[in-house]
């Protein structure tokens, strides 16, 4: 009785309009599939060129989806892991330097080259200014009125604005005297710089660095041409000073917009040096020259040994972080960059494109044989996402560095 139900109950009936119902689908598609092609008149030319402008319009709209989503996940991938860098470079450090006593009075001479005692070790804060290699952490920047968070690498090339926004590596660090210069994306990888026109006179810039924390108040907010590159320079040595820069307007890199603010010494810890000397350092000790005339000859003997000690301990000239530099030129090319600035980029987009349409061609005939989407629409789907993301990647550096 169950199985003469099942075979001629509602559960049959159901099944035989389905299995029908897929059959004419099949049908339908095969004749669709048999169709003759279609003429190649003003009809058929009108319809490729409504066909090509839709497949135009989703890319872009594509294309804008991972220049605010897509490029964001990476920049706040990156930021995380530089966090961890910061935190780490945050503790305290200590190094050890040898200290050499200065030169004694010639008549204590004899008595000290007989004790012949080894110099003391000190343990000294290593409060020098450190020196950075290109996407390396150097500060947290914040801007409260704007709701800004983002940690600052070293350099200001297309790959380190990718990680957050870049310090030019041809200006002062942030709490040192002369301009610090501070680059960052508006639009696109986390948009740092979004809304950087909202400033007013007086809002705080909050730079907190291994070595200090700085407070600057916001004093103009300017337009300037691509070509203004003076305006991340130094005029004035005695002060300390920051320049934020991006592109103007928002989603064009006609213009760029500066933010100049001064440090406020009352809430920000002591200035560093005007060089960069390193992480680790030795006491500059003065090499003084005696009379040989007043010694005997023994004594002369000691005396050239201490002289050479002294001065194998003697650190190196410091580097001047305002010398001309590659990475001058690096900046100001980044600062004057427009669209199409990377033409390997271009010839790379053009490739991904090839892939693309291989990609389409490859399916559709495959489709076409087995008259019938499946199963290469969703076969292929993987490899057209794969094109896809490289294809907008190259576009992507197409556009200004700073957009």
């Amino acid at each position: 009785m169950l199985g003469r139900a099942h075979r001629q109950g509602p559960t049959a009936r159901w099944a035989r309009f389905y299995r029908l119902k897929w059959r004419r689908l099949r049908e339908l598609s095969a004749r669709r599939w048999e169709r003759p092609p279609e003429p190649h008149d003003w009809r058929w030319l009108i319809g490729l060129t409504g066909r090509a402008l839709v497949t135009a319009g989703l890319l872009m709209l594509g294309f804008v989806g991972y220049q605010l989503w897509g490029t964001g996940l990476s920049t706040a991938a990156a930021q995380a892991n530089l966090e961890a860098q910061f935190a780490v470079s945050l503790q305290p450090a200590t190094s050890q330097v040898v200290t050499t006593p200065t030169n004694p009075a010639i008549s204590d001479i004899s008595t000290t080259a007989a004790t012949d005692q080894p110099s003391p070790t000190t343990v000294v804060p290593a409060s020098v200014v450190p020196s950075f290699v290109p996407g390396e952490v150097v500060a947290q920047l914040q801007i409260p009125s704007i709701d800004v968070d983002f940690f600052v690498v070293s350099g200001v090339g297309v790959e380190d604005l990718r990680l957050g926004p870049g310090h030019f590596t041809d200006t002062p660090l942030p709490g040192q005297l002369g301009n610090s210069a501070i680059a960052g994306h508006r639009t696109t990888y986390g948009q740092p710089f979004h809304d950087l026109d909202q400033l007013r006179a007086g809002d705080d810039i909050i730079i907190t660095t291994a070595y200090g924390t700085f407070a600057y108040e916001v004093n103009t907010l300017r337009v300037v041409e691509p070509t203004e590159y003076a305006v991340v320079s130094t005029t004035d040595p005695t002060t300390a000073t920051l320049t934020l820069t991006t592109c103007h307007p928002k989603w064009s890199a006609a213009q760029r917009l500066i933010v100049t603010a001064t440090l406020d010494d009352l809430r920000s810890d002591p200035m560093l040096p005007d060089t960069a000397i390193g992480n680790t350092a030795t006491p500059d000790v003065p090499a003084t020259t005696l009379p040989p005339t007043s010694l005997p000859s023994e004594t002369l003997s000691d005396t050239s040994t201490t002289t050479d000690t002294t001065a194998a301990v003697t650190p190196p000239e410091p580097a001047d972080l305002n010398s001309s530099a590659p990475n001058e030129s690096q900046g100001e090319q980044v600062f004057s960059a427009g669209w199409f600035h990377d033409s390997t980029a271009l010839v790379q987009a053009i490739i991904w494109m090839i892939v693309l349409l291989g990609i389409r061609t490859i399916v559709i005939r495959v489709s076409q044989r087995r008259k019938s989407w499946w199963p290469m629409l969703p076969v292929g789907l993987l490899p057209a996402a794969i094109g896809l993301y490289f294809f907008y990647l190259n576009v992507n550096n197409l556009v200004p560095p700073n957009l």
